[in-house]
């Protein structure tokens, strides 16, 4: 029996994999004694779709409609940035002398980043040489100034490569599994569009719909025209079958082996045949319990044909797309789990963005290929870089199931919340081991709750950046859906984007606690650009050699912000509003405005301390310290840590305020 291509790479990947020596510890002692292994807090069920739509309102509720799904492709097409192509309207023609041009000067750019530390599959460090032997592989031998455009069908699920080049590209010597040749998958039926061919003739330069690279020719069969390549794969509604599962192999015959052991994966679309006779046979077979579809293959040629295949109908497969439900999408997120992570749709598999995408194809939505090229999307989204995590976990509280997740590196698909812990699935390639506290690879498609660590020690959850709605059009000038943030959020985020309030365990804001005079001390300091203090700077008696406020509150003591409270500095003395207007004062440069009220305007103005009328007058003036009411100060009141941080960024973002010290810092 003939083995094909990627079978044979399969066993040879199997075997190496048996004879290695384990690269990495089991994830737990517990996890590998009970046979399946799951993330801490993770627990069976939660694998189950039904625990994560269990608390749905209504899990069969369409969240999109068939034609709102093709606006948001339509609109995704023509978003810049997003790196989607149009297939169905590219030119006929291209210049291929300019193209084959091109495509070397882009190889040597990415060659220029991958020199120097990258190997190839027998361990050896690649070297300038064979980089230009992949340089020169890129131009077409037959390039003309007037070129037709291709058209073809991908044969097999393959891999969209960096180059035109049959070996890997790996980090580490002996870890074969992470590859950047491969860009993105390519699945069974999938279009693309064929530009020039690689040197030796074994590569075309193609686009998919939401990349471009170079894919092997033998997996790519050429139509004879462009009717014939929309036929394939641009099918109509009641023709369409969806394979929605994981993966599946057809099944193999001596009759059609060129359509035996076909691998189909999460998002293939197959036209399904016209409904045969009773006793007609399909491979040799009476179809019954199956789908009879038709599969792509390469002629003897490499042109186009499509030849009868037979999917089984209890494989999850879909009649047409899926409705885009709530119960649809948790069938979706969990359909992965525990497959190997696939870089750039390596090893037959997915890796984050990847993974979502597939999961969204089902439904009929292209999105683009990365989280950074989606985000440039107009979907309803939330850039939540600088919001806290208090903020976070109380967007995610209304944020429904599908919901993507971004941190620079990595897409999550927001399941859930369960027993206190925020859930997301993703395909993972390394975490922070529970366990170990080292770096930990994962390599898989995972469930795990957000207060993870990642390698470098930071949680999940704090690394969130951005949050949106894939499937959820935002029209210009419309209100967002996304739900508000609170009262302190400008403030807050201002401290967390210039580092001026460090967040607490876990990272952790914890606004409604009450700041401390070190913490605003050191926010000063910060701001000031953490100048540091004269080498005979005078020092507070209880300001310890190496405590973390050291240079700032000797700083301040030195400009006269702080003078002290009975000649001491009380760092964990919690801070006054007069307090804190007695530093602004000092460290700032506002310009008085006579107009404006100042603490006259409230009926409590003469609790304010004598040695902070001044400058409590001055902040109340500037609009930098407010009234708890349209009555009273409370200028002996403790100032939390969201106050600080809005009053910090009322200072910070008026034009007239500096932190530099004023001339009668002394006072």
């Amino acid at each position: 029996m003939k083995i094909s291509r990627h079978t044979e790479k399969a066993l040879s990947l199997l075997l190496t994999l048996c004879l290695a020596v384990p690269l990495c510890a089991p994830l737990s002692a517990r996890a590998a004694a009970e046979g399946v292994g799951y993330l801490p807090g993770v627990t069976e069920e939660m694998t189950s779709p039904a625990f994560w739509t269990a608390g749905m309102d209504d899990p069969d509720a369409l969240l999109a409609t068939a034609d709102e799904i093709a606006r948001l492709n339509a609109l995704a097409l023509a978003t810049e940035g997003a790196n989607m192509h149009d297939l169905r309207n590219l030119p006929e023609t291209f210049d291929g002398v300019s193209r084959s041009g091109l495509l070397p000067k882009g190889a040597a750019a990415d060659a220029e980043y991958y020199l120097g530390w990258t190997y190839d599959e027998t361990g050896k460090k690649l070297e300038q040489s064979d980089f230009d032997a992949i340089i020169a592989n890129c131009v077409d031998q037959n390039a003309a100034k007037d070129m037709k455009l291709r058209y073809g069908i991908a044969v097999e699920r393959t891999a969209l490569l960096t180059f035109p080049y049959d070996g890997q590209i790996l980090d580490d010597p002996v870890d074969f599994d992470f590859d950047y040749q491969a860009l993105a998958s390519i699945r069974v039926n999938e279009p693309v569009a064929v530009f020039t061919t690689s040197a030796d003739g074994r590569f075309y330069q193609v686009y998919t719909s939401c990349c471009s690279g170079w894919v092997r020719a033998e997996d790519v069969a050429i139509c004879k025209d462009r009717e014939e390549w929309l036929s394939a794969w641009d099918i109509p509604a009641d023709k369409r079958l969806v394979f929605c599962g994981d993966k599946m192999y057809t099944d193999y015959s001596k009759t059609a082996p060129e359509t035996s052991g076909r691998l189909i994966t999460m998002g293939t679309v197959l036209e399904r045949m016209e409904a045969q006779d009773a006793g007609a046979l399909v491979i040799n077979r009476l179809p019954l319990h199956n789908y009879a579809v038709y599969l792509p293959v390469r002629d003897g040629n490499g042109g186009y044909a499509k030849v009868p295949a037979l999917i089984n109908a209890r494989e999850r497969v879909s009649e047409d797309y899926l409705p885009l439900t709530g119960k649809n999408l948790a069938d979706m997120a969990l359909a992965s789990l525990g497959d190997a992570y696939g870089w750039g749709g390596g090893l037959l598999n997915e890796d984050c963005s990847s993974l979502n995408r597939s999961i969204f194809l089902c439904f009929g939505l292209d999105l683009p290929r990365n989280g950074n090229w989606q985000w440039l999307l107009s979907v309803a989204k939330l850039d939540a870089a600088y919001l806290t995590v208090e903020e976070k976990l109380a967007v995610l509280d209304e944020m429904p199931l599908g919901t993507i997740l971004n941190f620079p590196g990595h897409q999550m698909l927001y399941l859930g919340k369960a027993d206190g812990g925020y859930y997301v699935v993703s395909a993972a390639s390394s975490i922070m081991g529970p366990d170990t506290g080292k770096r930990q690879r994962t390599r898989d498609v995972q469930i795990n709750a957000l207060d993870l660590k990642r390698a470098n020690g930071q949680a999940w959850i704090q690394a969130v950046s951005r949050i949106y709605l894939p499937w959820r059009y935002l029209a210009e000038g419309e209100e967002s859906p996304m739900p508000e943030l609170p009262w302190h959020h400008e403030g807050t985020a201002f401290c967390l984007r210039h580092g001026l309030i460090d967040t607490l365990d876990g990272g952790y804001f914890r606004p409604h606690d009450a700041a401390t005079r070190a913490v605003a001390v050191e926010a000063l300091w910060r701001a000031a650009g953490k100048p540091e203090p004269g080498a005979d700077a005078e020092r507070f008696a209880d300001v310890e050699t190496g405590a973390s406020y050291e240079r700032s509150a000797l700083w301040a003591r030195e400009r006269g912000i702080v003078v002290g409270m009975d000649g001491a500095f009380r760092a964990d003395a919690v801070l006054t509003r007069e307090q804190l207007a007695v530093m602004l004062y000092r460290a700032g440069a506002a310009e008085e405005d006579a107009a404006a009220a100042g603490i006259a305007a409230y009926a409590d103005a003469g609790e304010v301390s004598v040695w902070a009328r001044d400058a409590m007058d001055w902040a109340a003036r500037e609009q930098l310290i407010t009234g708890k009411s349209a009555e009273t100060l409370d200028p002996r009141d403790a100032v939390t840590r969201a106050e600080l941080a809005v009053i910090l960024q009322r200072a910070g973002c008026a034009e007239s305020f500096s932190l530099s010290p004023r001339n009668d810092a002394a006072s």
